[in-house]
């Protein structure tokens, strides 16, 4: 009965998780709690008292971080926030759970909870899991309770109690344990307050795995940090430091603990036996204790975790998705973050391609020179292997981004599918620009060191107006203001229009002969090839800054591009 109780109260808590994902106001509200300190510290409390899951807030945080929603002192104060929120769910346990039969309210939450599951709206569907998972929470604890009655005719297992320095370690140990395995230290303290509740275990083995507990709920920060960026990392690493450092103080100053505790107990008219509400309230000054140390040191920790915490993204042969998790997929503000995100390392990957396939290094895209002189100096093919470098660099992340953008947006909001959508027309643009590179670079390279000096010059040009178009969209990517915006986009499409103009250049090299058929057939097929790159980027532009910016804004993009 106890394990039937542990296995319903869990399921509720992937319950409650599930009805959130419904509604968008933890969402609104993440965007409020970026403002400053307080409102990041409370909106970890108040989500974890509703929500009673830390762990799943830890994760959740971590993953808004890592897409960019978030900066890292708002995400230290919200698993500060997180952790105090805890403390609620112990109080009920204790003042509610234990001193009337809950089971009763159990019920009706379930039945009203499952109707408004059937209904078609995505609120009310929302409000009747929400209903349906306290109502199960209430039955797993009913379940505990029950459990933990029966067996102690049977089974006493207040006998394993041990008391001493031993004991609080040993049972610290086994509520670190117990969280680990549950995944929830929410579920831990419920089980100790249970338990305590029928004297199968000693108060004093109670506040052990309650401190145990916490160390414990880490572990889910751990998890969800894996696939996370360096500032997700950074804030996993100040999530264990913290709940650590909390709990290393407690157990030097325990004494302290128990009297403050026995003190605070007497004064709110609390019985001296009691003990189920007295671990509610050493568990609270436990939880404000590390709260109190921190909170005021937010800004030199994320000093700190900026300065020595380092995680460098090591880059394999074959380049993968960097900034996509599963736990931004939660929400549609995060899923498009991250998405936008991995496009532009998508891009960059992309451009150094293109930039390979004219025989140009990266760092000629930023440089200082004309365009026209950095072709002049780079005259000698570079070594590649096309289908290797989009192989490594380009098709693994391609796939990656499509098969997230498929999976996030059939959990989006409707008024967001579009832009998932979009953002996939982004991607295919992107690999039909490699394709057309692709096509076009085996004459790229024959004719850099073709002995027909017309041909070469007519293959230089159309480098240079490659390399030209390379460096507008690395411009673009960092322009903040409409006007330069416009300046660019201007350029970007007069480049477009240029390539229409090198027909006249040809007929002309082809009526003097100075050309062969062979070599005008290639260069008309390049020419259209590479306009094409070009026509793509600015749709492109097209895309992603109608996402980015004003209706009014993007209406100058339409019309630039119209006729492309």
């Amino acid at each position: 009965m106890i394990i039937c109780g542990v296995c319903i109260f869990l399921y509720a808590m992937v319950v409650l998780e599930s009805s959130f994902s419904m509604f968008t106001a933890i969402e609104n509200f993440l965007k409020k709690a970026t403002k400053n300190r307080i409102s990041g510290f409370g909106f970890g409390f108040i989500t974890v008292v509703i929500m009673q899951s830390s762990g799943l807030i830890s994760v959740l945080t971590i993953s808004f971080l890592s897409a960019g929603l978030i900066s890292l002192t708002s995400g230290l104060s919200i698993i500060y926030g997180a952790n105090l929120g805890t403390v609620v769910g112990a109080w009920l346990v204790a003042g509610l759970g234990l001193k009337v039969d809950i089971a009763l309210y159990a019920m009706p939450l379930i039945v009203i909870g499952v109707l408004f599951i059937f209904n078609k709206s995505e609120k009310l569907k929302g409000c009747g899991y929400f209903l349906l998972s306290i109502g199960l929470l209430f039955l797993g604890i009913a379940y505990m309770k029950s459990g933990f009655d029966n067996i102690k005719e049977t089974i006493d297992l207040s006998k394993y109690a041990m008391t001493g320095v031993g004991g609080l370690l040993v049972y610290t140990l086994i509520g670190l344990g117990v969280t680990v395995i549950l995944q929830s230290s929410t579920a831990t303290i419920t089980i100790a307050i249970t338990a305590l509740g029928v004297s199968q275990i000693s108060y004093e083995n109670a506040v052990a795995i309650a401190i145990g507990s916490n160390v414990g709920s880490t572990i889910m920060a751990i998890i969800g940090s894996i696939n996370a960026n360096p500032e997700g990392k950074k804030l996993m690493v100040a999530h264990v430091i913290f709940n650590v450092t909390s709990a290393i103080v407690t157990l030097i100053f325990i004494n302290f603990f128990i009297f403050i505790t026995d003190e605070t107990a007497k004064l709110i008219g609390i019985r001296s036996d009691d003990y189920t509400m007295k671990l509610a309230i050493f568990h609270t000054f436990f939880n404000l204790t590390g709260v109190l140390i921190f909170y005021p040191l937010t800004d030199l920790m994320e000093k700190f975790l900026n300065k020595y915490i380092k995680f460098e993204y090591k880059r394999s042969k074959i380049d993968r998705a960097y900034y996509l998790n599963e736990n931004s997929m939660q929400f549609s503000d995060s899923a498009l973050e991250v998405l936008t995100k991995e496009m532009q390392h998508l891009y960059a990957n992309a451009s150094s391609i293109i930039a390979k396939s004219i025989s140009i290094s990266k760092s000629d895209i930023t440089s200082n020179l004309s365009a026209e002189e950095i072709i002049a100096m780079r005259q000698n093919p570079i070594k590649i292997d096309f289908d290797e470098l989009y192989n490594n660099r380009f098709k693994e992340i391609y796939s990656q981004i499509i098969d997230f953008a498929i999976a996030a947006s059939s959990k989006a909001k409707k008024e967001d599918l579009s832009k998932f959508m979009d953002i996939r027309r982004v991607t295919l643009m992107l690999a039909e620009a490699l394709k057309d590179m692709k096509n076009s670079q085996p004459n790229i390279y024959k004719f850099m060191t073709s002995s027909n000096i017309d041909a070469k010059n007519e293959y230089d040009k159309l480098r240079v107006k490659m390399l030209k178009s390379l460096r507008i969209m690395d411009k673009i990517a960092n322009i903040n203001d409409e006007s330069s915006l416009k300046t660019e986009l201007k350029e970007l499409k007069q480049i477009y229009y240029d390539y229409e103009k090198d027909e006249i250049s040809l007929d002309t090299l082809l009526g003097g002969k100075k050309i062969t058929n062979k070599m005008a057939t290639s260069l008309m097929n390049d020419t259209a090839l590479i306009q094409n790159i070009t026509k793509n980027m600015l749709r492109i532009i097209e895309v992603i800054f109608i996402h980015n910016n004003s209706k009014e804004d993007f209406e100058f993009v339409k019309q630039s591009i119209g006729e492309s």
